[in-house]
């Protein structure tokens, strides 16, 4: 168990018990996958993808930033995701939950999806200023059929100022 975000961060997944998931883990064995790419040989089953990145946000800015799956206006892929930013469990995706509808307003399409496709991050988890480790357990529900997520981190907004965030 991770003793720093304990017993309601975690599950009871293979990857999860073994710390897979949180910051530090060596996976320098490991086969380079993305998420994109989906499980091997389209095979139902749970794979977990990992990736490390940088940010670089200037002190005195309040970026709000989230995770967001590009495959929400499928609604069909029969896939459960679960989110790790820096260790801490911030989403659970199931990707046929739901429906989506969708309107155009002159040159701009709205989109409206169930299931929850967008997985805001706050500072303090996401280290706006430092190294960070995203972690995604995708779990293929069929067989046969290729689950390929697509998964991206977008900025919701830029704003000047904002409440000072110690993270360490």
């Amino acid at each position: 168990m991770d003793r720093v975000r304990g017993l309601l961060n975690e599950g009871g997944l293979y990857a999860e018990r073994q710390g897979w998931h949180l910051p530090g883990y060596d996976t320098t064995s490991w086969i380079t996958r993305a998420i994109s790419e989906g499980l091997p040989q389209k095979s139902a089953g749970i794979g977990l993808f990992r990736t490390e990145f940088m940010l670089k946000i200037p002190d005195g800015y309040d970026v709000p930033m989230e995770f967001v799956f590009d495959d929400a206006q499928d609604g069909e892929s029969a896939y459960r995701a679960l989110i790790f930013v820096n260790g801490w469990m911030m989403g659970k995706r199931v990707a046929n939950l739901g429906y989506v509808t969708s309107h155009t307003t002159g040159a701009t399409t709205h989109v409206s999806c169930s299931p929850q496709w967008r997985f805001p991050v706050p500072e303090g988890v996401l280290q706006y200023r430092g190294n960070n480790t995203l972690a995604v357990v995708l779990w293929a529900m069929e067989p046969e059929i290729a689950v390929l997520p697509r998964l991206s981190l977008a900025i919701r907004g830029i704003y000047d100022g904002g409440v000072k965030v110690n993270t360490h």
